[in-house]
């Protein structure tokens, strides 16, 4: 009787730790592959609010507009109509330009964007300019790899929606002071990985970063990035600068 009680219990102990184990492992795996999915930000709510109107409001843009030039990211896009537009007005001021930069998201938000919101059947657009990833790892839901992986996605998704048209893909700017602050390493191990995702010829890569950094090349100047995190007028002149001459190429054909 002792030994088949202790058989019972020793069951029961192993059940339990193999079930608390593989409950343990689903979060995280759910998790790993988030920055992969088509995650609609129409139902957000709090500061987020915000999304299902400006989305909206684009989207009404879209069908009104012809459309030459694609904005796709987060709240540093999303600010070109804020701390940036002044650079906008100079840069982008006379040309067709579509602003899909959401403050927040990350790069599961620009794939449903690009996949299934619909936007992208009312344009035809020439050129997209992409910059995202820096929510995925702020947010701690997502490690360095998997948000290389979702940047890889909505360039591939781009491609396939609208293979006549370029892309210009940034690194995911620098944020933190320095290269101590846990963000800034994140990022960077994000942008280890971008380089190789263009190909010269239709994904082009741009690497403004140095521009935003002191003299020392490791400390974010504030004078360029007021908060360690956004542009400030100085930073988004500097991205304008490098954004113009692929619009004046694929765009302009100059």
């Amino acid at each position: 009787m002792k030994r088949i009680l202790a058989l019972s219990l020793s069951l029961s102990l192993s059940f339990f730790l193999l079930t608390a184990g593989l409950t343990m492992t689903v979060p995280a795996a759910d998790e790993n592959h988030l920055a992969v999915q088509s995650v609609s930000g129409m139902n957000e709510t709090g500061w987020r609010s915000f999304w299902k109107p400006r989305f909206e409001q684009k989207f009404k843009q879209a069908e009104a507009e012809e459309i030459d030039i694609v904005l796709l990211g987060d709240s540093i896009t999303n600010f070109w109509e804020g701390n940036g537009k002044d650079a906008y007005a100079k840069w982008f001021g006379n040309r067709k330009v579509l602003n899909l930069g959401f403050s927040g998201d990350r790069t599961q938000h620009t794939i449903w964007i690009v996949k299934d919101s619909g936007i992208l059947d009312k344009i035809d657009p020439k050129l997209f300019v992409l910059m995202i990833g820096t929510n995925n790892v702020g947010w701690n839901e997502t490690d360095p790899a998997q948000t290389q992986e979702g940047i890889r996605e909505i360039l591939r998704l781009v491609r396939e929606k609208k293979p006549n048209a370029k892309i210009v893909l940034f690194s995911v700017f620098p944020r933190g002071a320095n290269s101590q602050d846990k963000m800034r390493q994140l990022v960077n191990q994000i942008n280890e990985g971008v380089p190789a995702m263009a190909d010269g010829e239709n994904i082009f890569y741009v690497d403004i970063n140095p521009q935003l950094l002191e003299a020392d090349g490791d400390t974010l100047s504030r004078g360029m990035m007021p908060d360690l995190l956004h542009p400030g007028a100085k930073g988004y002149e500097i991205w304008g600068a490098a954004i113009d001459p692929f619009v004046k190429k694929y765009v302009e054909g100059k």
